[in-house]
């Protein structure tokens, strides 16, 4: 059964929570990104719990889900591993993501969430080497293939 908004923004201001405690008292995050992190994290809550009412819809609430998640999907250290079981923990029900892998699989961008996931992570994912050139090559393209599929969209 389909979670309705009321319960999606419960379940992600409870996430949030979460995230909130293991950056708290987190020792290898520096103090400039723990307050970036945590002023995000009130932000999310409160436009969740908050919502206009044009934003009121299931679908607005995935996305600040997914806008929220980005980090934790991607990231990787103690906190993210933390965070992921204190969600188990929590029988909070959701699975860690890697949309770079699901990019690549597909062989393309799926919509503008995508687009807008791979266009602010590609080159830090690079350097971190998440992903190697050959998937930076391959990315780059899925990104015109999508922009050539959306012109006049976006």
């Amino acid at each position: 059964m389909e979670l309705t908004y009321q319960d999606r923004a419960q379940r992600l201001s409870k996430i949030i929570e979460i995230a909130e405690a293991i950056i708290k008292t987190s020792n290898t995050l520096s103090e400039d990104l723990k307050s970036h992190m945590l002023q995000w994290g009130e932000q999310v809550k409160y436009m969740a719990l908050y919502p206009e009412p044009k934003f009121k819809r299931v679908g607005s609430i995935k996305s600040l889900e997914n806008d929220f998640l980005n980090y934790w999907n991607e990231a990787t250290g103690p906190e993210v591993e933390m965070f992921w079981s204190a969600l188990n923990n929590n029988n909070i029900q959701l699975e860690r993501k890697d949309i770079f892998k699901a990019i690549l699989k597909r062989r393309k961008i799926k919509d503008l969430s995508e687009y807008d996931y791979v266009i602010d992570n590609i080159v830090i994912c690079e350097q971190l080497r998440k992903i190697n050139n050959e998937q930076v090559i391959e990315l780059n393209k899925f990104l015109e293939d999508f922009e050539h599929r959306n012109a006049g969209k976006m």
